[in-house]
Formats: C-alpha cells, structure tokens, sequence
C-alpha cells in the first residue's frame, strides 16, 4: 500500500484522491491492531518507508513532525486548515514544492480531520453570538485560544457587546498574534499554562463563559477531570463552560499518528461525559454533551447554579 501511494504520487497522480485513500486504509490498519503494535511496528514502518520524504514536502504535515514550536498542534497549523474559510494562504504556502501543495490541499483542506476542526470553530462563534444576546455585555475567557481566529466571525465581538474577554494561552507567539490583530476589539492576552491553572499560580474567576477547544484533546482523564473543576469556579453564577474533543471516529488519526507525529486522545461522548462526575452536584445546573453537524467533535457544556 505505501509503494502504490508513494508510485503514484512520484507520477504526479491525483493527489487528493491518493491521499484520501492512504488515510482511510491506514485508519483501517490502526483499528484492527492492538495500540501498542500500531505505535512499535506499523508506525515505525511508516516512517522507514521512503514514502515519509513524499508526504514531508507537505508542509503542514511536516509543520506538526518537526514541532518548531515543541509540540504539534501548534497555532500556526490551525491556520492551514482554517485557510480554506478564511480564503487566506498561509505564508509557509509560498516555499512548498509542487506535490507538497498538492498533499496539502487534502491534508489541511479535504481531510476529516482538518473539516472538523473548521466545524468546531463555527460551535464556538454560534455560542459567542448566542452568548451576547442573551446577557449585557457578557465576560469571556478562552483556554489554549491559539490566534483566536474565532473571531474573525464573531459579530458579538466586532460590534462590542461582549465585555472583558480573556484569551489564554502558554505560547507566547500566538499571544502576539492575538495582542496584534485583536486588542482593537479588546481582546486581552494572559501567558498562563494548564499547569499553573491547576495549581493555583493564576486565579481566574467572573466569568459567564469559559471555552477551550483544542485542549482537551491532549489531557488524561484525571488531569481532564481537575480542570473541569476549576472552570466551573472560575464562572459567574448561571455562567457556562463548553470544552470540546476529537471522536475517535476521526479517520485522520492515524495518517496524523504516523507521519506528523501528532497524538491526541480521542474521547467519545460518554467518555466526555464523564470529564463532569468530579464535579459537585449543588454547583451544577445543567449539563449537555453534543457533537458537531460532521459527528467529528463531541462538546461537554456545563452550566453553573444561578446561586453557585
């Protein structure tokens, strides 16, 4: 299978429909084998096949490989795949070779993966604009934001009747961009961690909404659990926490697992659900568990006790 794919890509084939088929078979792969043969054998197979020099040419796949910024889901790769809606290029675009962009096109465009992280974004802008109509200039706090480019879409926030909006990130670049692009809005950037969160370095509270939505994808249940945990202190009483995760269904994962070294825990909705059991009943009003309109991203929404 990798001879054949690597074969037709040399020959300048269909791209796009060559790449959809490695990413749906090798997902095959991965779910017919046990998880530690995938990761020691099949990944390991992959990435000593010549084909990995190929698949590199894609800048966005090898964005996430070399990790330039120490991990792989970077803010920057993001960008790639909101290109598409965003009708915009990302600079890296230019230095390409021509089959790169050619994988790229599937990769960060086509590819499951890379619609859903689209479709998660469109939840978080209806929740922001839904939000600001049903409160007076409501207070906001987004969770490994990124370059915010929810924004981009948000009525509410252009047109300011969203009040203090906190945008937290731990990469100091991606604050930048955000400081950059959206303090005329203000948007106001805070370098903070999961980890110091936890601890108790940084106390964030009076918020009615607070939303993470790449984050959890990277958190083992009990370190998932305690930060649940801590964003229903930090709202408001009524106020709500939404946080989303990649289902398992998502037939990226593996092409993402095998050559752009990018490993996330996917959750299914009872498995998010149960992200909510640590927390305590008197302060929860109401909890919800919904997926996006591609079936790809599953949300757990918390809604704190109007006397919590």
């Amino acid at each position: 299978m990798l001879d054949q794919t690597a074969a037709t890509l040399q020959a300048h084939g269909a791209a796009v429909e060559t790449m959809e088929v490695l990413f749906l078979e090798l997902f095959a792969i991965r779910g017919q084998v046990a998880a530690d043969f995938w990761k020691e054998v099949v990944v390991d197979a992959c990435r000593r096949h010549p084909l990995v020099h190929l698949l590199h040419q894609d800048l966005f796949t090898f964005r996430a490989f070399s990790k330039p910024r120490g991990y792989a889901g970077d803010a920057v790769l993001l960008d790639f795949m909101y290109a598409a809606e965003d009708s915009s290029t990302p600079p890296e675009w230019e230095t390409g070779s021509l089959l790169g962009k050619q994988i790229c096109h599937y990769t960060s465009t086509f590819s499951q993966g890379a619609r859903a992280a689209r479709s998660r974004r469109r939840v978080i802008i209806d929740t922001l604009n839904r939000c600001a109509a049903g409160d007076s200039a409501p207070s906001v706090l987004s969770l490994a934001c990124g370059h915010l480019r929810e924004a981009r879409y948000c009525p509410a926030l252009r047109q300011g009747s969203l009040g203090r909006f906190l945008a937290v990130d731990q990469d100091k670049e991606s604050l930048a961009v955000v400081s950059r692009e959206l303090a005329p809005w203000g948007v106001v950037p805070l370098a903070a961690s999961v980890r110091e969160i936890l601890r108790g370095d940084v106390v964030l509270t009076g918020f009615d909404l607070v939303y993470a939505t790449g984050l959890y994808d990277y958190l083992a249940e009990p370190v998932a659990q305690r930060l649940c945990e801590r964003l229903l202190r930090m709202l408001d009483p009524g106020g709500r926490f939404l946080i989303a995760n990649v289902m398992p269904t998502c037939t990226s994962a593996a092409y993402m697992e095998a050559y752009m070294d990018w490993w996330l825990l996917y959750r299914t909705e009872t498995q998010m659900l149960k992200l909510a059991e640590t927390l305590p009943d008197k302060d929860v009003e109401k909890i919800r568990v919904f997926t996006d309109n591609l079936g790809q991203i599953v949300f757990l929404e918390v809604e704190k006790t109007a006397y919590g």
